[in-house]
């Protein structure tokens, strides 16, 4: 008996709605995200990283031992292959990332300057700036000293979204040093670290709380109330007004502001600034974090971010290996960039349309399509020998130019005939010569 899923005559018809929180990518959709992500290896190549790429289904060890505990247990699409063994659909890139160049750390020219923009999935609700699958770019270096490694990585958060058209009004970049939050909780205000995580956790959310709301938070958590006033004044100060918080505790407070100032000295200060509720993985980052935010009333949010760590390959048995790098979904890209209308309007890439008149004409229009392919042009045929006012029509529908095409007499002559759709004017040009035409197309 056969095992194949033949469809009953009296089945149902198939949906046509995609799996939820997916999207399905008609042209229109990916030219954007073409010419999206165009910009973005631009600009990355242009700091000198190199685009890499891995496999979408790993070990399920490998996302257990490097994704956070949110992702492995909630969020990560997992099952056994036929041959048993445990794997995982990938969910960041992060894993992979650490694999590769633990398997090759001894042979990578340093400084490593890798980004990818692979697709990734999680099992979450869908809702504004965040799907179930998802392409996420990630950018990382390693190899560099920690001052020069941060630098660079925010500048090319910066020029990523001037490249993409933002203007500096439109977002900001925050700053953050987890080792300054670590010098206020254990060395100014002296706490146990086993309250680190949920002190973190409070911090984060700040912004989302009144101030009576976050002092009771903070009450629960056994902080006293000058404990309580110093946290404030931690979370709403400038970083030039935390000396004074701060004492003889001063390391990464002053490896911070030397960050900033030279950021500041080299884009404009109103696009980056110090946030002290900027906190990121609670357990994974160890330096300085960052997010880039939306300032626009109907987008205010993170659009991506990351953070400075010290151990990307530790866990691989090679030498530890210190690093910076960050991510960020299309999603959240292509929803800045619909908020702000700087969305382009983008056509198809056909230049030329290649008609014909009759079954006897295929071989003429074949011979005319292949000409002008060879210099470099996008030329579109048609696939039957309609009329000619129907074919017309179909040309302007591709975007084309110029339509093209060898009726009787342009045989005889050795030529072929141009009708301009913009003006409707016709021309004629040779057949062993057709940079003529080549060169007046470029001009249209």
């Amino acid at each position: 008996m056969s095992n194949s899923p033949v469809q009953a005559k009296d089945a149902q018809p198939l949906s046509t709605q995609g799996y939820r929180g997916t999207r399905d990518f008609y042209p229109e959709l990916q030219r954007l995200r073409s010419w999206m992500y165009g910009h973005i290896k631009n600009v990355l190549e242009g700091y000198g990283y190199e685009e890499y790429d891995g496999p979408i289904l790993e070990p399920l060890e490998l996302y257990a031992s490097k994704s956070s505990e949110e992702i492995v247990s909630e969020q990560l699409y997992s099952f056994d292959d036929r041959g048993g063994r445990k794997v995982g659909i990938r969910p960041e890139m992060t894993p992979t990332l650490a694999r590769m160049v633990a398997s090759r750390a001894k042979e990578l020219v340093r400084p490593i300057r890798w980004y990818s923009i692979p697709t990734c999935m999680r099992y979450e609700r869908p809702q504004r700036g965040r799907l179930r699958e998802f392409d996420q770019l990630n950018v990382d270096v390693f190899g560099g000293t920690p001052l020069d490694e941060d630098i660079e990585v925010l500048l090319t958060c910066h020029d990523l979204m001037v490249r993409l058209g933002a203007k500096p009004s439109d977002f900001e970049i925050k700053i953050n040093h987890r080792g300054l939050v670590d010098d206020l909780l254990f060395g100014v205000l002296n706490l146990n670290t086993s309250q680190k995580s949920a002190i973190l956790r409070l911090l984060d959310k700040k912004d989302k709380l009144s101030a009576e709301a976050f002092r009771e938070e903070a009450g629960k958590l056994w902080l006293s109330g000058t404990d309580i006033e110093k946290l404030e004044q931690f979370m709403s100060q400038p970083l030039s007004e935390l000396r004074p918080l701060m004492g003889d505790k001063t390391t990464h407070l002053d490896a911070l502001s030397e960050r900033l100032a030279c950021l500041q000295s080299v884009i404009p200060a109103e696009c980056i600034r110090f946030d002290a509720s900027i906190m990121r993985g609670f357990d994974y980052y160890t330096g300085l974090v960052f997010e880039i935010y939306d300032k626009h009333p109907d987008n205010r949010r993170a659009l991506f971010g990351g953070g400075r760590y010290d151990n990307l390959v530790g866990a691989f048995g090679t030498d530890p290996l210190a690093g910076i790098g960050y991510g960020v979904s299309d999603v959240s890209l292509l929803n800045f960039l619909e908020v702000h209308n700087l969305t382009p309007v983008l056509s198809k890439k056909t230049e030329v349309a290649v008609i014909r008149f009759s079954e006897a004409d295929r071989p003429a229009a074949l011979a005319l399509s292949r000409t002008l392919r060879e210099l470099g042009l996008n030329v579109e045929t048609t696939l039957s020998a309609a009329k000619f006012g129907k074919q017309i029509q179909w040309a302007e529908r591709t975007g084309a130019k110029a339509v093209v095409f060898r009726g009787e007499d342009e045989l005889k002559n050795g030529t072929f005939a141009c009708k301009w759709l913009a003006t409707g004017v016709q021309e004629i040009f040779p057949m062993n010569d057709p940079e003529e035409f080549s060169k007046k197309l470029s001009l249209v």
